[in-house]
C-alpha cells in the first residue's frame, strides 16, 4: 500500500497544506525552516502513532488549539489523526482509537539528520536504535522493554527505601527474566547485522574497509541465573547508590572500523556510510512488509554517485525525500516545491 496524498492543518509551520505523492519517488524541496520535515513527521505519526521529534503538544501551530493530519492511500482508504485539548484520536476506516492499534501500524524506514550522530551519541541512543530495529520485526520485544522499564523503576524505588534482599527477591526474578530475553534478542540481531554490514558498507562506499558491530555484554547459556547472581553480589553497592547498576539499560552497541573503534578512527563521511549501511540492513529485514522509505534532508550529505546508490537500493518501494534541491539524475520523480 502506498500513500496517495496527505493534508496537514495547524501542523507546525503549516496552516492548511496538501501534497500528492507518486508511487515511487517524491521529493519535497524548499529552503530550510519552511516545513519539509513537518510533512515527513506527519506521515510518520499517522503510520506509527508517535513522533520521533517531540510530544504532540509541541506540534500545534502558534495560537491554534488543534492540529490534524489526513492521509489517503492508493486504494482510497483514509486515515486521520486529530489532536485537541491534549487528546489524540486516530480514525481508521471510520473507527476511532485513542492510541493507534498495533495491527494498524505500518513499517517505515526513516533516515533523519540525527541518525548521523548515532555512533557519537550516548549508549542509550544506540540501545534505542537496536530495540526499535528488533521491535519492527518482533512485536513482543517492545512489550518486554516496557515491562522491564517498569520493573527497573520499582526496583530502584525499593533500593532507595532500603529494601532487604527478601523484599527485592520477587522483583529480581522478574528483572532477570525480562533482562535475559532482551539481552538475547539484542545479541541475536546484532550478530545478524554484523554478518551483513561490511558487505552493505562496501556496496555504498566502493571501498574494502571492514565494519563490525557487537554487543557490549557477553551472553551465556545460563544467562538468567547469571543475572540473578550478579544482582545478589551487587546488593550492598546498589543499596548505597539507590539504583540498579546492571542490566540491559546499562549496555552499549560497539562499532568497529578496520578493527578499531569507529567513532575515533572513521571520518565523518565513513560514519555516514556506516549509518546508511545500517538502514539498508533494516530495510532488508522489513522488505516483506513493503516499508515506506522516508529520507529527511540527508541527500546533501552524499555526492552524486552515493545518492544514486542509496536510492537504487529502495527502488521497489515508495520513497519520500525532503531536501533543498532534488537528487541528481533521478527518473520517475515528482518534485513538490515549498515556498
Amino acid at each position: 500500500m502506498t500513500i496517495k496524498s496527505i493534508r496537514v492543518q495547524n501542523f507546525r509551520k503549516h496552516r492548511d497544506f496538501r501534497v500528492e505523492f507518486k508511487k515511487n519517488i517524491t521529493i519535497i524541496t524548499g529552503e530550510n525552516g519552511i516545513g519539509k520535515t513537518s510533512l515527513i513527521e506527519a506521515i510518520y505519526i499517522a503510520l506509527t502513532g508517535k513522533s520521533w521529534r517531540s510530544n504532540f503538544c509541541e506540534i500545534t501551530k502558534n495560537n491554534k488549539e488543534w492540529w490534524r493530519v489526513d492521509i489517503v492511500f492508493d486504494d482510497n482508504k483514509k486515515r486521520t489523526v486529530k489532536f485537541q485539548s491534549n487528546q489524540k484520536e486516530f480514525e481508521i476506516d471510520g473507527k476511532k482509537f485513542s492510541l493507534l492499534p498495533q495491527k494498524n501500524k505500518m513499517p517505515i524506514i526513516l533516515f533523519e539528520p540525527n541518525d548521523l550522530n548515532l555512533l557519537y551519541n550516548s549508549p542509550s541512543r544506540r540501545r534505542d536504535y537496536i530495540d526499535k530495529f528488533i521491535a519492527g520485526i518482533d512485536i513482543k520485544h517492545q512489550k518486554n522493554i516496557n515491562k522491564y522499564e517498569r520493573i527497573l523503576k520499582q526496583r530502584n524505588n525499593l533500593l532507595k527505601e532500603g529494601a532487604t534482599r527478601d523484599e527485592l527477591f520477587v522483583w529480581d526474578i522478574q528483572f532477570a527474566d525480562l533482562a535475559s530475553e532482551i539481552i538475547t534478542k539484542r545479541a541475536e540481531i546484532i550478530n545478524e547485522i554484523n554478518k551483513l554490514i561490511t558487505r552493505e558498507y562496501q556496496k555504498i562506499a566502493g571501498k574494502k574497509d571492514k565494519i563490525t558491530i557487537k554487543y557490549s555484554y557477553s551472553t551465556t547459556p545460563s544467562l538468567r541465573q547469571s543475572i540473578l547472581n550478579d544482582l545478589h553480589k551487587s546488593y550492598q553497592k546498589e543499596l548505597i547508590l539507590g539504583h540498579t547498576t546492571l542490566g540491559p539499560h546499562q549496555h552499549d552497541v560497539l562499532f568497529g572500523f578496520n578493527n578499531k573503534p569507529a567513532p575515533q578512527t572513521a571520518s565523518r563521511g565513513e560514519i555516514r556510510t556506516i549509518i546508511w549501511a545500517l538502514k539498508n540492513i533494516e530495510y532488508q529485514f522489513n522488505i516483506d512488509s513493503s516499508p515506506l522509505i522516508l529520507l529527511d534532508d540527508i541527500l546533501s550529505e552524499f555526492d552524486e554517485n552515493h545518492q544514486n546508490n542509496l536510492i537504487k537500493n529502495f527502488s521497489d518501494q515508495q520513497i519520500i525525500i525532503t531536501g533543498v534541491k532534488q537528487p541528481h539524475r533521478q527518473k520517475h520523480l515528482l518534485e513538490v516545491k515549498l515556498s
